[in-house]
């Protein structure tokens, strides 16, 4: 199954990045995608376009062959829920705790406060240190502890893609062998991934396509991992 599918489409510069100039992309069970680009600012503008977080100057975006309409705010959310975002600019509300941060989307989307956390939550709590931290408000927290509820929250949600800006900085060096894990974990789940990493281990060991995007251009490769060659452009 095709998850997401961006026809024609063309992206602004931001940052140094030089924007990228009409292309076609498609993500779909099994894929795993590491985006190498000559410009960090157009990786990061691709990655925050497949999260919806980016109007594209031109071109249709498609979640499982549906056109979406940015300016539909509802509709927008409702595939956002399906995409989970893991990078340095996502952020937490300042005003909740970290349990409501956790849990806000359940509570919106089920309409129920009183929704605790679940098994599957409570694990990845604690195996980031925050069970103890859930009832403080993010301005509490240290850069790491932040991250680690970003974490939480997005891979809580069960996205059907997930989206990950430098996830070896984002988790954090200490627990690489939980970031390898958790790969192996998507593959075998089939999960779309799509990746920004400067690990040549994670890119080497993990990806199946490269995302290439120099100077305007975009191009994928794909990339047979059981003997490590290239299987075209």
């Amino acid at each position: 199954m095709i998850f997401i599918e961006l026809s024609d489409y063309s992206l602004p510069p931001f940052g140094t990045g030089v924007g990228i100039n009409e292309f076609y992309f498609n993500i779909k069970d099994g894929d795993v995608c590491a985006i190498v680009a000559a410009n960090p600012d157009d990786a990061c503008t691709f990655l925050r376009a497949l999260a919806m977080l980016v109007s594209p100057i031109k071109g249709s975006y498609r979640y499982k062959g549906e056109y979406q309409d940015f300016k539909n705010y509802s509709r927008s959310l409702q595939i956002k829920k399906k995409i989970g975002y893991i990078a340095p600019d996502a952020a937490l509300i300042s005003n909740l705790t970290i349990r409501q941060n956790l849990l806000l989307n359940r509570f919106y989307h089920e309409n129920d406060l009183h929704i605790q956390i679940d098994k599957k939550m409570r694990f990845l709590c604690e195996s980031f240190d925050l069970s103890d931290k859930l009832d403080h408000r993010p301005a509490s927290l240290n850069i790491m502890e932040i991250q680690s509820a970003i974490i939480v929250r997005e891979i809580c949600k069960d996205p059907e893609v997930l989206l990950l800006n430098r996830p070896e900085d984002f988790i954090g060096h200490s627990k690489f062998d939980f970031l390898t894990e958790s790969f192996n974990r998507w593959i075998g789940q089939k999960l779309p991934v799509v990746f920004i990493s400067y690990d040549r281990r994670l890119i080497r060991r993990f990806a199946n396509r490269k995302i290439l995007i120099t100077n305007g251009t975009f191009g994928t490769l794909d990339i047979n991992r059981n003997n490590g060659t290239n299987n075209g452009i």
